[in-house]
């Protein structure tokens, strides 16, 4: 169906909205890096790449995303496959066990890592019991090795990420084809690599770029581990010059360094991706695994389900400690802290400010989402592949470079509002007021979470109904709102909830556009706590708060698993 006067308006309220609140400031960052007065110029990149400390944090950052994005792959594709192919005891309840890290923000695991990690740590007080190590000897694996424990926190934080995919993309795959590989002598090994990896690589690059684009540019966990030596640190440090154009070319060159290596992935996978006639042409069965198989596959999923968590325990633990070093467990425990951390002057106003913004971004996406999503599925237009193209960019986008944009761009705009009266203050400068701009960046950054589980729910529900109330006189604006809307609000429901909790947790564009601790996000309050006050003290209450997030967003995540099922994965596909 082609779309009418009002579905192109609505189309153009969603190209000023994206042109404005994503493009503008992109364009912005890059006018600053690449224009003089004079003309266009590569003067300031070529500076920038001239640093040795710029040089070395591209090679860190990239190194981060390779390693992440390999052990990600090696924890969630055996667990994909034998999650999709294979059926045992127990199978949901490990399957709702792998998602289970994403309810810890890395920045915050970085908490619990460090008591593990640390000189007065687990490891070495586990290693000195067992007489491997010399107590007088014991080593700070946490400072002396942090890019070892950002990239195990990054892994165990975004492998399920990758794991959905999976999961997904097998779920798709024609088994006829597999059983005519089987057919002709070739062994499970075989059969994976040469036919179901192949057919299922779209769906792998659709998570894996996600998980390499998140640990590329993740800023929260090297700051915790005051690793600064990677790309998105060294933006952070200069966020009290975002008009300098060395500044500016710092983030396109990490801008560029993601488009170059997003395209170069996608045109390699491309070439040896592989097709199939549809979907699938039957329901596979899932094989069942006798007892000894079943075993197995629980001691696979349990160890790697461990491993994910360790970060999570440490963090609770550390939280109810009344003393906890050099020894395994802590010496008692106590409320002391969450106490601490519900009275602190920071946490209650920074849990308001965060259920606001949040809010904000929510309502902002779900009218945006609803007309997106409905353009997408039944209308038919030129362009339509470039809106869901630029829909989907900022999950692709680093939530760095959007937020370094935003500081460049909009100051000037809240000035000619007050000027103008229609203002008090300037709420597009975050030094005087940040609330616009980090309601909208959150939006922004979030959109396509929204946007994809109201894409899923026009996709299975049919058209017959809107016909139906179109026939009898109803507008194509109140069928949408009267009839189509109330049969995805599931969908659109499981969107909300994961964008408000994504947003809840937001990390990048909290500590970029919050700079007065009035009005911090939670997140920033966690930071802020971290490294201002006493050490001990501090990193108690910040993980406090950290268990009180990871509680909020384990039920969010749940609730929007229970409302999505097996499409959950395609809300993290870029």
């Amino acid at each position: 169906m082609r779309p009418d006067a009002k579905t192109w308006l609505l189309i153009l309220l969603v190209a000023v909205f994206l042109g404005l609140f994503l493009f503008y400031p992109l364009g912005n960052v890059f006018k600053s890096a690449l224009w003089e007065s004079t003309g266009p110029t590569l003067h300031y990149v070529r500076n920038i790449l001239a640093k040795e400390t710029v040089r070395n944090g591209l090679t860190n950052a990239l190194w981060l995303a390779v390693t992440t994005t390999i052990i990600s792959s090696i924890l969630s594709i055996p667990l994909g496959y034998f999650h999709a192919k294979t059926d045992f005891w127990g199978k949901r309840l490990l399957g709702a066990g792998i998602l289970m890290p994403l309810i810890l923000p890395p920045f915050v695991g970085a908490l619990g890592l460090k008591q593990i990690l640390g000189p007065y740590g687990v490891l070495n007080a586990a290693l000195v019991g067992l007489g491997l190590m010399d107590k007088a000897g014991a080593v700070d694996w946490f400072r002396t090795y942090p890019f070892v424990g950002v990239v195990i926190l990054q892994s165990l934080h975004l492998f399920p990420i990758l794991y959905l995919n999976v999961v997904a993309g097998m779920a798709n795959v024609d088994p006829s084809l597999e059983d005519a590989a089987r057919s002709v002598g070739a062994g499970p090994w075989r059969v994976f690599f040469r036919v179901t990896f192949p057919l299922i690589l779209p769906a792998y690059f659709a998570g894996a770029v996600i998980v390499f684009i998140w640990a590329l540019t993740d800023l929260g966990t090297p700051l915790m581990f005051n690793f600064r030596e990677v790309i998105a640190v060294q933006i952070f440090d200069r966020v009290s010059e975002p008009s300098s154009p060395e500044a500016n070319a710092l983030v396109v060159v990490l801008l560029a360094l993601v488009v170059v290596l997003f395209w170069g992935a996608r045109k390699t996978f491309g070439r040896k991706a592989f097709g199939m006639m549809s979907v699938a042409t039957r329901t596979g069965e899932p094989e069942r695994l006798g007892r000894g198989a079943t075993v197995g596959v629980w001691l696979l999923f349990g160890a790697v389900i461990l491993l994910a968590i360790v970060p999570h325990i440490s963090v609770i633990l550390y939280s109810l400690k009344t003393q906890w070093q050099s020894t395994v467990l802590p010496a008692g425990l106590t409320l002391e802290h969450h106490r601490a951390a519900l009275a602190h002057r920071w946490t209650l106003p920074s849990i308001r400010n965060s259920v606001l913004y949040s809010l904000g971004a929510v309502a902002i996406n779900a009218f945006l989402a609803v007309w997106i999503g409905y353009v997408l599925v039944r209308k038919r237009f030129v362009g339509r592949g470039l809106l869901d193209a630029a829909v989907m960019l900022p999950l692709a986008l680093p939530g760095i470079v959007l937020a370094f944009g935003y500081l460049n761009c909009f100051a000037d705009w809240g000035d000619w509002f007050v000027a103008s009266g229609l203002w008090g203050e300037n709420y597009l400068y975050p030094q005087a007021n940040p609330v616009v701009l980090l309601v909208v960046a959150y939006a922004v950054r979030r959109l396509p979470y929204m946007v994809r589980s109201a894409v899923a729910g026009f996709q299975q529900t049919s058209r017959t109904l809107e016909e139906a109330a179109q026939s009898v006189g109803a507008g194509p604006v109140r069928t949408l709102w009267r009839i189509t809307v109330p049969l995805i609000a599931a969908n659109l429901a499981a969107g909300a909830m994961l964008t408000f909790a994504f947003c809840m947790l937001e990390v990048s564009d909290s500590l970029i556009l919050a700079q007065d601790d009035a009005f911090n996000p939670v997140t920033r309050t966690i930071f802020r706590i971290y490294s201002s006050e006493y050490a001990i003290t501090g990193e108690a209450v910040a993980s406090a708060l950290g268990v009180w997030a990871m509680v909020f967003l384990a039920a969010t995540l749940l609730g929007a698993s229970i409302l999505m099922g097996k499409r959950l994965g395609a809300i993290f596909r870029a």
